[in-house]
């Protein structure tokens, strides 16, 4: 089938194919070792940042994260309905701070510990020189196609 082969090509060729599958598969590795702790690992990251930055807006949050708005709100919503994350109306009315409460704190703690599980084990597997190695090229890739034009 010639429309086949040219798919096929396709995969081979694609960068972003071989990115989301490799994220597909760490990410996988994590969900596995944070399960019990009620919360993903796009959960945990965000929760991460906002630990790191609180409080921080929407807005702010998703700059840091390299994640559009609506893609932060889908993830945080649940966070803010069990009560591991608060909003709170900034300066500026049109700005919604985030923040930890207490039990979000705690969900991190006991989260941190089995993400660094499932990072010794990747890391691991990986060997520091391979790790190294593909933490710059990754976050060269980030930087750099941050600034490409937009369609």
């Amino acid at each position: 089938m010639p429309g086949l082969r040219n798919n096929s090509s396709l995969l081979k060729e694609c960068a972003l194919f071989d990115l989301q599958r490799a994220s597909r598969v760490v990410s996988g590795l994590y969900n596995d070792r944070l399960r019990g702790c009620g919360i993903t690992i796009a959960q945990f990251s965000l929760m991460r940042g906002i630990e790191a930055l609180q409080p921080v807006g929407m807005a702010r949050l998703a700059q840091s994260m390299a994640m559009d708005r609506t893609s932060v709100t889908r993830v945080i919503e649940p966070l803010l309905e069990r009560g591991l994350v608060t909003a709170s109306v900034g300066d500026d009315r049109r700005v919604r701070n985030l923040e930890l409460t207490a039990k979000g704190s705690a969900v991190v703690r006991r989260a941190k510990k089995r993400w660094e599980q499932a990072q010794r084990q990747l890391l691991g597997v990986l060997g520091d020189r391979q790790w190294l190695s593909l933490r710059k090229a990754l976050r060269t890739t980030v930087r750099r196609a941050r600034d490409l034009p937009r369609a």
